[in-house]
């Protein structure tokens, strides 16, 4: 392959590779001879394409491409001559986010450009943080996850579903990248204080673990939202045509049960015992359960009871520090019985026993 580039000078340097490229300066390809002796060439599969560039959020760059890497990727031309850095491309993105007024609007152009571009997704959200986490989470995630059949474009995660019971570890192996570290999951059934929401729930899982990369700095391509829909109780989404879930009321009872336990297997098998599985808006009666089912045997905890339990008590404790009190000289109320009621109850509960 041929390409050139210039020095500051003006003088253009000729670099001589030992690939063939196709017609499209995209593709290298291999030469190999047939049986009557005539040169053919066939692409080589393994490489990546100068056009996988700009269609992979993951590889894509934008404008930010230099000189040099469009020429040898074959995309030179295919983007505009001006070359942007990074932080030119989030000053611009910021520019474009703010002109909407609606959350909801916001939130579709977070989701758009993770679509686009991985890296400069994550790029905005970690240094804009305060700003973009009531967009990318709550409480904007909430209405957006009640408009997920209508606005959903391309899959974010996976889909499990109960249809898929005793094959759960084949679909897991579906999911392209084979080094996942952290794992969370939902079935819908309680999707903040908006109820069941089914396979709509997807967006909970996508949003916590956008904010783990952001502020934690995982990278993406080590976590992996999963939904498991067994169905739906909510009326109003099994008669939606926009809906993306199992058409029918929710599979409770043992059938439920042994889905859940062959997906925790499922996940243990492909991905090691160590693969953090975060349980997340799952139905009071379920979560308790499987967060004592599951404790001792996997890597898992269920951040509605124990995540928020934890940044409360943590709080609470900060504030007697202030105070200069103890936790025996305060009473707690709590409104409702929730997972995130109850998690915190009992965690304070436990620090009374343990520093009192």
């Amino acid at each position: 392959m041929m390409f050139t580039n210039s020095n500051g000078n003006g003088v253009h340097k000729v670099k001589q590779t030992d690939h063939h490229m196709d017609r499209l300066g995209a593709r290298p390809v291999g030469r190999q001879s047939s049986s009557q002796g005539v040169e053919a060439f066939s692409v080589v599969p393994s490489q990546v394409t100068g056009m996988d560039f700009l269609r992979d959020p993951k590889l894509y760059k934008g404008m930010a491409f230099s000189l040099e890497e469009r020429q040898t990727l074959g995309i030179h031309g295919l983007l505009p001559p001006r070359i942007k850095t990074q932080e030119e491309m989030a000053e611009h993105s910021m520019r474009n986010l703010r002109r909407f007024d609606d959350p909801l609007n916001k939130y579709m152009f977070m989701a758009d450009l993770l679509e686009r571009n991985e890296k400069l997704f994550y790029k905005v959200l970690s240094e804009n943080t305060e700003e973009l986490m009531p967009i990318v989470y709550t409480p904007t995630v909430g209405l957006a996850c009640q408009k997920f059949g209508l606005a959903f474009k391309r899959p974010k995660g996976l889909f499990i579903t109960i249809h898929d019971k005793g094959h759960v570890y084949e679909v897991l192996k579906n999911w392209p990248e084979q080094d996942v570290r952290c794992i969370v999951v939902t079935d819908g059934e309680r999707i903040l204080g908006l109820g069941d929401l089914g396979a709509q729930g997807m967006g909970i899982p996508v949003g916590k673990l956008a904010l783990n990369t952001a502020i934690a700095g995982i990278p993406p391509s080590q976590t992996l939202p999963i939904t498991l829909d067994v169905g739906t109780n909510r009326q109003e989404l099994l008669d939606d045509v926009d809906y993306i879930g199992l058409r029918h009321q929710r599979v409770t009872g043992q059938e439920y049960d042994d889905f859940i336990d062959e997906f925790m297997q499922a996940v243990v098998r492909r991905y090691g015992q160590n693969t953090l599985i975060q349980f997340e808006d799952f139905g009071n009666h379920n979560a308790f359960r499987f967060l004592a089912k599951y404790r001792d045997k996997y890597c898992t905890f269920n951040d509605d009871i124990q995540g928020t339990a934890s940044v409360a008590v943590a709080g609470i404790l900060a504030a007697l520090k202030a105070t200069n009190t103890k936790l025996k000289d305060h009473t707690f109320l709590f409104q409702g019985a929730g997972e995130a009621a109850l998690g915190i109850a009992n965690l304070i509960a436990m620090a009374m026993e343990k520093r009192e």
